[in-house]
């Protein structure tokens, strides 16, 4: 199951990074057709908004978090003894999975209300966004099952599924 997580929290991340290079050569076609050749390309705002944007900040939430991408505050952590470490580990990443399961049931019903409604944005160009409002709750909802895994993982005693948290050294 945990294998199963990472692989698809990493598919996300690269299908996020394609929208994000999609989203570069969306808009530098339409700044050139509007510019160069007095003819943007229609709907080009409503499409970056509606579907490059949302799909690179939801769907590698899940990779950002298995590869410990998040940010970490340690103040007073690394005075703590193992065993408070291992227990505020555990208590942040109960929180945090509940957090996203949260947001993840949250915007479920928004989603499916906007599937029912057909939902589209009036722009220059009629655009379908619909199915965007489902990249939400499945980022989030995948975001929440890793933070139970790492949950479980730190019961066991054991991080062998997660990237090492990054060093300053690193940076």
């Amino acid at each position: 199951m945990t294998r199963i997580i990472h692989n698809i929290s990493h598919a996300m991340a690269l299908i996020a990074a394609l929208a994000l290079g999609a989203m570069m050569l969306h808009v530098t076609a339409d700044v050139i057709g509007k510019y160069f050749f007095n003819s943007p390309i229609p709907g080009t705002a409503e499409v970056v908004a509606s579907y490059y944007m949302v799909t690179a900040v939801f769907l590698p939430l899940a990779w950002v978090e298995v590869s410990n991408g998040s940010i970490v505050v340690e103040v007073l952590y690394n005075l703590f003894p193992n065993i408070a470490k291992r227990l505020a580990e555990m208590l942040a990443s109960a929180i945090s999975a509940l957090f996203y399961a949260g947001l993840a049931w949250l915007s479920l019903a928004p989603a499916l209300h906007a599937w029912r409604i057909g939902e589209v944005v009036e722009g220059t160009w009629r655009v379908v966004i619909w199915p965007t409002k489902f990249l939400l709750p499945l980022g989030l909802a995948l975001a929440g099952i890793v933070m139970l895994l790492r949950m479980l993982e730190i019961i066991r005693g054991g991080d062998r599924y997660f990237a090492p948290p990054a060093t300053e050294e690193e940076y």
